[in-house]
Order: C-alpha cells, then structure tokens, then sequence
C-alpha cells in the first residue's frame, strides 16, 4: 500500500476529486503537475469535473484514455489496467471520483481524492453500492513521456525570513536572557534551602532576595518587549505572506473566480496564518529551543546524572504520545479545513442572494442548509478538540508521573546523602526548562507538516498565471481606435456547448452599436469577449490590428470601460465612487459634466453633503442610482470606447431616454450598448440581433425594417 501512497494526490478543493484523481494517475506515470495545472485541462468548473474534462485532460497529457461502463465483473479481469478512475456516488448524495490501484478477490484498493480518507481497502459489495459502472481505463501512449511542471511560487520564504533577521535575532537574545533569569532562580532557591537558612545569613538573604526581584521585573519588561516583537513579527510576515496572496489575486482572470466558490478563496487566508504560526515557531525553535535543551541539559546531567538519566528515558515515551496524534490531527485539521470552506461560501452565497431568498420566503430553507453545515464544523471541531484535550491530559499525566519519580528517587538520594534538598528541587524547578523545548522540537514536525499542506492549497492558487502576461506588451498604448475585428470568433465554458459560434464583427471609431437578442442569445458574452474577461475558444480579436493576446490587459482595460449592469460601489463617498479608477486629477466642472450627462447631478445636489455623502455599499441608493453613478465613473475615464451592458435597465423610459440622447452626442466615444429596450437601438448607427449564439443579421434600423427579418420579428412581438 506504501508504493501507492507515492502517487496519491487528494484534493485540494470540494469540486477537485476528479483532477486530483487524474493527478494521482499521472503521478503513478512519473509525471507531476499541480491541481490548478488539470482543471486548466479538464475546464473544472464550480460543479466539479465531467468524465469528458478528465478523458480531455488525459489525452493532452499523452494517455491513450478509453470510457466504458461496466459491473463489478470488470475487476476480475486478469489484464485489467490499473490504476483507474471511477465515478461513484459517495454517501448516496455526492457525485465522487475514486482510484482503483488494485483488485482482490473480496475488496479493492481505492484511492479517494478526500484527505480525510486517502488509500483504503473496500469490499466489492460496499463500492458495487456506490459505483455508476462508469470507469476510465488509462494507458500512456506511444508519445508519453513524464513531465515534471516547474512549481514556482512567487512567495520565496527563505526571503521573507532573511528580511526579518534582525527582528528575529532580537526576539532570540530577548528569550535567552528571560530564560536565563528563570534558571538563575531556581539556583537562588537552591542556595536558600541549603546555605542561607541553615545558616542564618538574613542581611545575604535580603540582598539577595531583593536582587532577584529587581531581576523579575527586568524579566517582566523583557517578556513584554519580547511579546511586542514577536506581535511586530507576525505582522512583518503577515504583509509579506497574506498581502503577496491578496495582490496575487487581483491580478487573476475573471475565469479564476467564475470556477471557484468565494468560501474556497477566502479560506486561503487561515492558511496563510497556518504558514506564518509555522515560521514564527520555526524560527524560535531553531534559534531558542534547541540552545536552551542543549545548555539546560548540561546542567540537569552536572546537577545529577541519575536524575537526568531518568529523565532521557521519559523523553522517548513523550515523543510517541505527540507523535501517534499526529495522522488523527491531520485528518481532523484536512476535514475542519474544508467544512469551514463550504459553510464560508454558502454564508456568503446566501447573504448575497438574500433579496431573492426573501422574496421566495426561502428563509427557513436557507437557515437550514447553514445550520447543517455549521453543525457539520462543530462536531469536527469537537472531535478534534477532544483529540487535543485527550492529547494535552495524556502528555501532563506522563510529566507528572515523570515528577514523582525524579521526586522518589532524588529523596532516596537525599536520605542517602548523595544530593541536598535544595538540589532536588533545583533540578525539578530547572526540568520544565528541558522538556518544553523538546516538546517545541517535537511538536514543531506537526506544525511544518500544517504548513506544508496549507502552503500546498496557497501555492494552487499562486500556479493560476496572471491574466497580465510577461509576453504581452505592456509598452503598446492605444489611444485611438481604428477598428476591433472580431475573426471567426467561438466561445464555450469547459466542455460545455458552444456559447457564441462563428462571429465576425468590426467595430469603427466613433460607431454608436446595439447588440440586442433575446435572453442567453450570447450578447454579454460577446461584450465579456472584447473586453479581455474570457478567452476565445475559436478565432482571433485585434484591436487596431493587434492581436488582443498580445496587448496587455490593462492597455485593453484602458481603452475599453466595460459597464455591467451591477455596478459596484463601495464604502465611501459620493466622490471616492465616481473617481475610483481615474488616476489623475478631474476638476469639479468635468465631474458635474459627467453628471449631467448621466441626470445623476440634481440628486446629487440633494444629498445632504452633496458629493461628500457618505453611504455603505450603496445602501440607501436606488438600482438606477447606482447605475448613473457607475456611468459617471465610466465617462470620467479616459476609454475611447465603453461598452453598456444593460447599464440603463434600472431607469425609468424618460430618464433612460435622456441619458441615451446624451451618450448619442459623444463624438469622441464608441459606444456599444447591450439593451432589451429596442427603443436604444432605433437611434444607435448599427444594430447586431443575436439569436443563440450567433449574429443573425446586421444594420442600421431602416435597413433592419425593410429586410423584415429577426429584428422586425422583435420590434413587433
């Protein structure tokens, strides 16, 4: 079972069981690539992974893949290929991917992607239960040959601790110093019960007793400027850990976050803390807690070699008590981890979405989905802190009992002669300061271990690419639009059917565009596509002759003022909202300008701080509000062509009526609106009618009417 352990890859992920299954197969093969590396292949998308994606996946790894459906009689096939993908129904609720690697005559050896579970040995009539009968057989082909992806990571954390040296070196004096006080009073209690008492020396005594309260309250100053550093510390590694993830993030494509699930992403974060708890304690144990075991063990061995002989034999018996936790933490950590992620995203999910759960009376629903998951990170939580109390009681039942007989055998050798009182109680005061660092030693595999899987799930996302290329040219301004061709251009999510199919389009300068059709007819697609959102399957986009692949997305962003029919705001003020994103300075007539053309400034006027009215997250602003203010936003910008997605659909006909008739007179600026409302369309200078994914017909409205086509259809339905 061990050699299979070798390829075994688990799931990083909920929606991860299928790539991780084909990771572990590759793996078998000698090649590795990362999780986010197969769901690129397979196009995973939030709801998992389709047999198809990982049959794709496979054949562009070089594997010669073939699907078949079959009963549990295919195991008993002498020449079966192993290892194999099946798709079962895990629990008899969740779509689940597993790894045969072997068959037995009664069970089989399955690998399941969930970390909780890993490499198991199943009865046949159990996996009969769960299996579809769908399996995917894997072969290399004559063209394989392993590969190992170049994991880079853009966290260098040999970099990020040499940058903290001195903060570190500090800490470490601090602790030496504080821990060094703490031995020097047990030698002052020595000296009391065995020279000062017995003889009476009371003005010594006092000097010295005051010596070593002036001495405790230096401790006290230290430990709490040692607390201070190590507080700076964390946030020091914080910064370089938690932002990098953050700004690494924002540089994402949107297909990022449309395949993932908010929770999945922001639980990322507690893995960050994982890795900076892991440094921090790295770092104290190297430097403080080895030194201290080395120098406190030379002084309990020269203090009483019969003691410190007793108290190395106790020390195996402690490791193995923290050691054979460390499988049962680690899954508990794994199963926390992830039921934490889910609850996260349905909360967000929800609170999102919680217009429409009101408006279906879906409340209780709702609460009771939360209230299972929620119930569901508890009972985890409470097995694995019940592990930890069990754990903490059989390592303080062990070092107790360690006590007593250091206790037993140091008063034999005091009644014998052999040591004084004082000396016994020396070496008992002087023990925790042996035992602990090694309990750190010990204790710090399990940390590094933590932090390993969490760097693990971090460094899945740190392998997406930044949708702004090294390759692209960042040095192409566009200032002026010529023309957009849009050449044979076809799009699809995953291995889904095709979204847009075959369009060819070219956008001019100045050029006022409708793109209308009915609902899923591919227009915000479309829109998504010029913008630089989404990748086109099939085709080719250029903007002036360029080829967009090429052009840096943030030349193609500032060129291109993409304006969803959900704005964003954010806290803040009235004008924090509309110049966000301008990076130069606007003057107040240009602001107001802009606000007239979008009819937005007389309700501006009426706030009562005018621009500098404060509101949280666009609370207490209508829907057609906030869409004016979002065009405001739009026109402040320097784009020469905006694209309206739906960008009016919040006003009523008079005002929309307005601000289209304003928009119309802008000469320096292309305009593509995406409407319903086919009166925006009559005015613009050419309309495009999509109809499931292509363009069915296009024109200016008069020739449209007298074609008595798609858009005549829709102008009089």
């Amino acid at each position: 079972m061990f050699y299979y352990y070798k390829s075994y890859t688990s799931q990083v992920d909920e929606n991860d069981c299928g790539v991780a299954a084909l990771a572990s197969i590759a793996k078998y093969y000698g090649s590795h690539y990362s999780i986010s590396y197969f769901r690129q292949l397979a196009n995973t998308t939030r709801e998992g992974t389709t047999a198809l994606g990982i049959i794709n996946a496979a054949n562009a790894l070089g594997f010669k893949t073939k699907a078949i459906k079959a009963d549990i009689s295919l195991f008993d096939i002498k020449n079966l290929d192993f290892p194999l993908i099946v798709h079962v129904i895990k629990n008899n609720e969740l779509a689940h991917y597993y790894i045969v690697y072997k068959s037995y005559r009664n069970h089989l050896l399955i690998g399941d992607p969930d970390p909780s579970v890993k490499i198991v040995k199943m009865a046949k009539d159990k996996f009969a239960e769960e299996w579809t009968g769908v399996a995917l057989l894997f072969k290399p082909s004559r063209n394989y040959s392993p590969t190992n992806q170049n994991f880079f990571s853009p966290v260098s954390y040999t970099k990020v601790i040499s940058k903290r040296l001195t903060l570190i070196f500090l800490i470490t004096i601090i602790s030496l110093i504080i821990t060094l006080i703490s031995i020097l009073s047990s030698y002052y209690l020595q000296a009391t019960i065995d020279f000062y008492i017995p003889n009476k020396m009371f003005s010594a005594l006092e000097i010295i007793t005051f010596g070593l309260i002036s001495t405790f309250i230096l401790q006290e100053i230290l430990t709490y400027f040692r607390d201070y550093l190590l507080i700076l510390l964390n946030q020091k590694l914080s910064i370089d850990i938690i932002l990098a993830y953050i700004q690494h993030l924002f540089k994402l494509p949107l297909s990022f976050f449309s395949t993932r699930r908010t929770g999945e992403i922001t639980s990322r974060f507690n893995d960050a803390n994982s890795i900076i708890d892991a440094i921090a304690s790295t770092i104290l144990t190297i430097f403080l807690d080895f030194l201290m075991t080395i120098c406190v063990g030379m002084t309990l061995f020269f203090q009483n070699k019969i003691l410190f002989t007793i108290t190395l034999v106790g020390i195996p018996i402690y490791t193995i008590l923290i050691l054979s936790f460390y499988k049962s933490f680690k899954k508990m950590n794994q199963e926390l981890m992830q039921a934490n992620a889910l609850v996260s995203s349905t909360i967000i999910e929800d609170l999102n979405g919680i217009e429409t759960i009101k408006a279906l009376s879906c409340e209780e629903k709702s609460f009771k989905r939360i209230n299972d998951e929620f119930r569901e990170v508890l009972q985890k939580s409470f097995r694995l802190q019940k592990l930890t109390v069990l754990q903490s009681a059989l390592k303080k039942g062990t070092q107790q009992i360690l006590n007593v007989i250091i206790l037993w055998v140091g008063a034999k050798l005091v009644i014998s002669g052999k040591i004084s009182i004082g000396q016994l109680i020396t070496f008992n005061a002087l023990l925790v300061y042996f035992t602990t660092p090694i309990e750190n030693i010990i204790n710090l595999q399990n940390k590094i271990q933590s932090a390993k899987e969490a760097n693990n799930r971090l460094n899945e996302v740190y392998y997406e690419k930044s949708e702004f290329e090294n390759n692209q040219n960042t040095k192409l301004k566009i200032d002026k639009l010529r023309t957009i061709d849009l050449k044979n251009i076809s799009f699809k999510y995953g291995i889904g059917h095709d979204l847009l199919k075959n369009i060819n389009l070219t956008i001019r300068e100045g050029e006022k565009i409708c793109i209308i059709g009915t609902s899923g007819s591919g227009k915000t697609t479309l829109a998504k596509l010029i913008v630089g959102f989404q990748k086109p399957t099939e085709g080719k986009i250029t903007i002036n002759n360029y080829d967009m692949d090429k052009i840096n997305k943030k030349t193609i962003r500032y060129f291109i003022n993409y304006l969803p029919q959900q704005p964003y705001l954010f806290t803040g003020t009235i004008i924090e909202n509309l110049t966000f994103g301008i990076y130069k300075d606007i003057s107040q007539e240009k602001i107001e300008e802009a606000c007239r053309i979008a009819a937005i400034l007389g309700d501006i006027e009426k706030m009562p701080l005018k621009f500098n009215t404060k509101f949280s997250d666009g609370f207490g602003l209508s829907g057609g509000q906030k869409q004016r203010i979002a065009l405001v936003r739009a026109l402040l910008s320097d784009s020469p062509i905006l694209i309206l997605d739906e960008a009016t659909s919040g006003l009523d006909i008079q005002t929309e009526k307005l601000i289209i008739n304003n928009l119309l007179k802008l000469k320096n600026k292309t305009i593509i609106f995406i409407a319903h409302r086919l009166a925006i369309a009559e005015k613009t200078d050419r309309i495009i009618v999509m109809n499931r994914g292509k363009i069915s017909e296009m024109g200016s409205h008069k020739e449209l009417i007298s074609r008595k086509g798609a858009y005549y259809q829709l102008l009089n339905s």
